[in-house]
């Protein structure tokens, strides 16, 4: 079995964890409260609708439109149509994103229009080759309709998270401003429910993430489709991301707009920390809380499909 339908697999696997998992937490919910089972997916079809519509505004904050005419930048857009026309798919709007870290990330809805938004400290550190490469992976993305599928999968985590945490933060308000033993008693009960909700939403994120991860890791497999061996600028643009991010000093790979998950790294030169990561030994266990797989498996796979000579 190649590496592509080993993916595929996988991540049927993983969407049936999920959607069981889900389904079975959401029907405890439903039985426990005495909700009408309709009413509650009504709910979360409404919430889910909500989030698609506003998502692309949220995630696009301090971005401008670019355009193919842009004097300095128009050789980005015309990356973005030209990878678009080899993956089938009509081109997406293209958007500059003034931020301080380099990143990539598909998002929108087909109100808004699919979306690619680009940081500038990216544009700075790639070649037009790695761009190309990057520009894939999020294409892929795009393509697999990969955004609604992660907004619909972790809607209910987030909402059990959000209850987890309001709970807890109420129950020790409770506590501290207590009166009598009435109040004690709905503190401690609030703090064992959102207590009891934490762990159910840090199960149910498990799957999720899982099932993230593999989305991630077929988006890197998309990129090779499209540009078989050149694929490999794909690891080199991943490699200067991670050095690029041990100078800045914030973490803003969560959600879903991750390009790579930021991990501490000795090399300074790009094929060096590639040389570093293809002979690093990693575990299942070393990107379970992640939404990307470990950088170094996502070095090796995109070695094993283009086998460069390297070193």
């Amino acid at each position: 079995m190649n590496i592509g339908s080993s993916l595929k697999g996988k991540i049927i696997i993983a969407l049936f964890f999920t959607i069981v998992s889900e389904g079975v937490i959401s029907l405890f919910i439903v039985n426990f409260l005495k909700l009408p089972l309709i009413f509650f997916i009504v709910f979360l079809l409404t919430l889910w609708f909500i989030q698609w519509i506003i998502s692309p505004y949220l995630v696009g904050r301090n971005s401008v439109e670019l355009l193919k005419e842009d004097p300095y930048y128009g050789w980005v857009y015309e990356i973005v149509e030209r990878v678009s026309k080899l993956a089938g798919i009509k081109t997406p709007k293209v958007y500059l994103v003034d931020e301080r870290y380099p990143n990539a990330f598909a998002y929108g809805n087909y109100i808004t229009g699919k979306r690619i938004g680009i940081t500038l400290p990216l544009l700075q550190i790639l070649t037009p080759e790695e761009l190309e490469a990057v520009i894939g992976h999020e294409i892929g993305h795009i393509k697999h309709n990969d955004v609604e599928i992660g907004l619909a999968i972790g809607l209910l985590p987030s909402i059990l998270g959000f209850i987890s945490n309001l709970l807890i933060n109420l129950g020790w308000i409770t506590l501290i401003f207590a009166g009598d033993e009435i109040d004690l008693i709905v503190g401690l009960s609030m703090l064992a429910i959102g207590g009891v909700l934490f762990v159910v939403t840090f199960f149910l994120q498990l799957f999720v993430l899982w099932f993230n991860r593999l989305r991630e890791s077929y988006a890197d497999y998309f990129s090779y489709q499209l540009f078989n061996e050149k694929a490999w600028n794909l690891a080199r643009a991943l490699a200067k991301i991670e050095i690029y991010m041990q100078n800045v000093r914030l973490d803003p790979f969560r959600g879903i707009i991750v390009t790579v998950p930021p991990t501490k790294v000795k090399e300074t030169d790009p094929d060096l920390l590639i040389e570093d990561l293809l002979h690093e030994k990693t575990s299942v266990f070393s990107d379970i809380l992640s939404t990307h797989p470990h950088p170094a498996k996502r070095v090796k796979m995109i070695y094993e499909l283009t086998k460069p000579t390297l070193f």
